[in-house]
C-alpha cells in the first residue's frame, strides 16, 4: 500500500473517531435529561411560592411607577371632570336648540 491511501484511511479512521466521540457525548447529555428533569421538578415542589403580599408589593410599585405623583393623579381627575362638564353643557345647549328649532316651526 502507498502513503497516500494509508494517510487517507488514517483521516477517515480519525474522522469515525470523532464522530463516535461526539455521539457518545450526545448519549450523556441525553441520559442526564431525566435525571435533571426530575431534579427541577422537586425543586419546584419544595421551593415555598412568592406571598401574596410580594405581589401585592410588586403591583403597587409599578402603579407608582405609572403615576409618580399624587399631584399628577389630582390632575387627571380634574381634567376628565372639566371634559365631563363640558360634556354635559354641549349636550344641553344642543338639545335646547332642538327644542327652540321645534318650536320656532310649530308657529
Amino acid at each position: 500500500m502507498s502513503r497516500s491511501s494509508l494517510s487517507i484511511e488514517e483521516q477517515e479512521l480519525n474522522e469515525l473517531r470523532e464522530a463516535e466521540l461526539r455521539l457518545e457525548q450526545l448519549q450523556k447529555q441525553f441520559a442526564e435529561i431525566p435525571q435533571r428533569l426530575a431534579r427541577e421538578q422537586k425543586e419546584r415542589e419544595t421551593t415555598m411560592p412568592p406571598l401574596a403580599e410580594i405581589e401585592e408589593r410588586r403591583r403597587r410599585k409599578e402603579h407608582d411607577q405609572m403615576i409618580t405623583t399624587r399631584g399628577q393623579a389630582a390632575n387627571i381627575l380634574r381634567d376628565q371632570n372639566r371634559s365631563l362638564w363640558l360634556l354635559l353643557l354641549l349636550l344641553t345647549a344642543t338639545g335646547t336648540l332642538i327644542w327652540w328649532g321645534i318650536k320656532l316651526m310649530q308657529g
